[in-house]
């Protein structure tokens, strides 16, 4: 096992939580249909008119539909680096148009079902776009630039956070004790009861678990490519796909490594952001 000196461990933030996400997009949205209900409940009250609960909710659709558009587009984003002006203004500006486009279709849905047709398509979409653009631009923004700004947080971890990781590894062969660097290793297979720790030409076994080497490992640098094999990004030249899924990557010292299917969208973020790759 790792000796005591090294068991410091650094966790990821895992900011994309989706259920908990949409969970509590849920909740803030039927609170500010609720509310808007009762502000229209109050103003038919000050003007003398009937109020209408199902006529109310019906103009609420536009809360309502931002629930399942706003968690597809977190499980869209969470595959995507914002690391341009230009990319965030199109992801806001066609969660807009997005929204703009379903509403209507929606809003006509519910307004046959209950009242007979009485609006139509363009009177659903002028409403929209006189009252509700604001809306739509200031959630979607909102979201996708505190996204942005929120991956941009977990994957430039400040300094201190990386001294966590373990620089060197002691390996016990017998009488002999020798230190490798961790930036030195080229890849880690699990070989049970041992792990292989690949050098770029020569091969350690070490008496532990690829679990919990894993667990001393910077996640950006050392990623795993297979159930039972971890590479160092700094040491990946190229990869390139068996269209099948699946890829073959190249190492820098000349090997090849399959990357299965499982672990390809992972590993193809991390290595775009180690080497600095723009999408």
């Amino acid at each position: 096992m790792l000796p005591s000196a090294f068991q410091k461990k650094h966790i990821p933030f895992n900011f994309i939580n989706i259920k908990k996400s949409v969970g509590m997009l849920s909740v803030v949205f039927l609170f500010i249909i609720g509310l808007s209900i009762f502000q229209d409940f109050l103003e038919s009250y000050r003007s003398g008119y009937s109020f209408h609960f199902s006529e109310s909710i019906l103009f609420k659709t536009i809360w309502i539909l931002f629930i399942p558009l706003l968690a597809v587009l977190s499980k869209i984003l969470k595959n995507q680096n914002l690391n341009s002006f230009g990319k965030t203004t199109f992801f806001i500006v066609a969660s807009i148009l997005i929204h703009l486009l379903i509403l209507p279709f929606v809003f006509l849905f519910f307004s046959v079902l209950f009242y007979h047709g009485r609006y139509d398509l363009y009177k659903i979409l002028s409403y929209t776009l006189a009252n509700d653009l604001y809306k739509l631009v200031l959630i979607y923004a909102a979201f996708i630039v505190g996204y942005r700004y929120l991956s941009n947080k977990v994957m430039h971890p400040i300094s201190s956070n990386e001294k966590s990781y373990i620089q060197t590894i002691l390996i016990n062969n017998g009488k002999n004790n020798t230190v490798v660097e961790i930036q030195n290793i080229y890849q880690i297979t699990a070989d049970t009861p041992y792990i292989a720790i690949q050098l770029e030409n020569k091969k350690h076994l070490h008496k532990t678990t690829l679990k919990s080497i894993s667990a001393q490992l910077n996640h950006n640098k050392f990623v795993r490519i297979h159930k039972s094999t971890i590479v160092n990004l700094d040491k990946v030249v190229s990869f390139k796909s068996r269209l099948n899924g699946d890829y073959d990557i190249l190492l820098n010292n000349g090997t090849e490594l399959r990357l299965s299917r499982t672990y390809a969208t992972n590993f193809k973020s991390k290595f775009k952001h180690t080497h600095q790759v723009s999408i």
